[in-house]
């Protein structure tokens, strides 16, 4: 099992600037970022184009790559304690996912690496419609689909590392949006509406512990007039049946003609700044997404996707 030590991950910072860790080329041995001072906006979403939609049903075959619509967090565990959040990143270039139904096997790459990281029938731990769970000795995949055309593939790894002098695991996590792009040029007559719900993780990195944070159900509007997008992700604690809004991400952003949205939070009464990003999907705007990165000045951190139809 290899020993990683964060000096390696900064010196990796130093190398790459202002850019995020995760971007800066195919370092496996550098599975979680060390956060850059403020969030970073990445490029546009892209979904590298295909003749006609991809149908993402466990029960076909299917394969897909996008650009700029992945993620990586990360928790510690110091050796006979419990496990804490580590830190988390955004970062841009491009993943893909190869899928085969029978026999059943995953292929999934990141952006950050060129390794390919493949799961078989054997690997496969639980199934259904919407999810399909593999594990393989220390690493894990989880493919979720909550609707029909946006596709969360989340890969998992175990590996002994030294935070600060404390060696234990690390588990990491590497998180891909597929999605299908929008196709249709018709305009938009009627206000559109998406209601989902957003995966959301992070803390106070070496205290918070995993599983702090969950989101409400959320509802994104899309206004024929004029194609500006508003709603709210609300991100809470949950703590004995009593619930607290710890960050509110507002968003207001008028669509691109690559139906791609984008602005920057400011949730003042709270302390949280940060990022989004996101695009409708669906061959006719069936659904829409959004990823989002905020920052507090005590050193907290929320990263996370919305998915919704």
């Amino acid at each position: 099992m290899v020993v990683l030590r964060k000096s390696s991950l900064l010196a990796s910072v130093a190398m790459c600037g202002a850019l995020l860790l995760a971007s800066c080329g195919d370092d496996d041995n550098a599975p979680t970022p060390t956060p850059t001072d403020s969030p970073t906006p990445s490029p546009t979403p892209t979904e590298t184009p295909t003749p006609t939609a991809t149908d993402f049903d466990f029960a076909k075959d299917f394969e897909a790559s996008v650009s700029n619509t992945s993620y990586i967090y990360a928790y510690f565990t110091p050796a006979g304690e419990a496990e804490v959040f580590n830190g988390s990143s955004r970062f841009t270039g491009l993943g893909s996912v190869n899928y085969a139904a029978s026999p059943n096997t995953v292929a999934y790459s990141a952006p950050d690496s060129t390794e390919i990281r493949n799961f078989a029938a054997a690997d496969l731990e639980s199934a259904a419609a919407d999810i399909r769970t593999y594990r393989k000795g220390a690493e894990g995949l989880v493919m979720e689909l909550p609707f029909e055309h946006i596709l969360r593939v989340s890969y998992e790894r175990v590996d002994a590392y030294v935070r600060e002098t404390v060696a234990g695991d690390l588990r990491s996590n590497r998180v891909t949006l597929f999605f299908n792009s929008v196709t249709t040029s018709d305009a938009i007559t009627t206000n559109l509406s998406y209601t989902g719900s957003a995966q959301v993780v992070g803390g106070k990195p070496g205290e918070t512990a995993p599983e702090t944070y969950s989101s409400p159900t959320a509802t994104l509007t899309v206004a024929a007039s004029d194609k500006k997008v508003s709603g709210t992700i609300q991100i809470v604690t949950v703590s004995g049946g009593t619930t607290t809004v710890v960050a509110e991400i507002p968003i207001s952003a008028t669509l691109t003609d690559k139906n791609v949205l984008s602005g920057d939070i400011k949730d003042t009464a709270r302390g949280f700044t940060g990022k989004y990003i996101g695009s409708l999907a669906g061959p006719n705007r069936e659904e829409a997404f959004v990823i989002f990165e905020l920052i507090h000045t005590d050193g907290r951190r929320l990263l996370g996707s919305f998915i919704a139809n």
